[in-house]
């Protein structure tokens, strides 16, 4: 299973991409899942964060390896989008 994985992941930077990937949903299920409990400064600093890992990350899978690391550039800025939106939801759920 592992391997067709890997076959299916090569046009989108191959293992990179799988490991982004495992590591993108992994951190947002902790996100669901500890969201109420974290402060809303932790919140605000997750969205700084999301973006300050997700731009450069993707502006080098695309200087490094140009179309062959588009699926890594794509999956970082989606998961910086989808954390972002996911902490201004938590906040303004709170009224903050």
């Amino acid at each position: 299973m592992l391997e067709s994985l890997r076959t299916w992941a090569l046009p989108y930077g191959g293992d990179a991409f799988l490991y982004l990937t495992v590591l993108a949903a992994a951190s947002y299920l902790a996100l669901l899942r500890f969201k109420e409990r974290l402060p809303t400064q932790r919140l605000r600093r997750f969205i700084r964060l999301a973006a300050l890992v997700a731009l450069p990350f993707s502006v080098l899978a695309m200087e490094t390896g140009g179309g062959e690391n588009l699926g890594i550039a794509v999956l970082a800025l989606v998961w910086c989008v989808i954390i972002g939106i996911t902490c201004k939801n938590e906040m303004s759920r709170r009224g903050e």
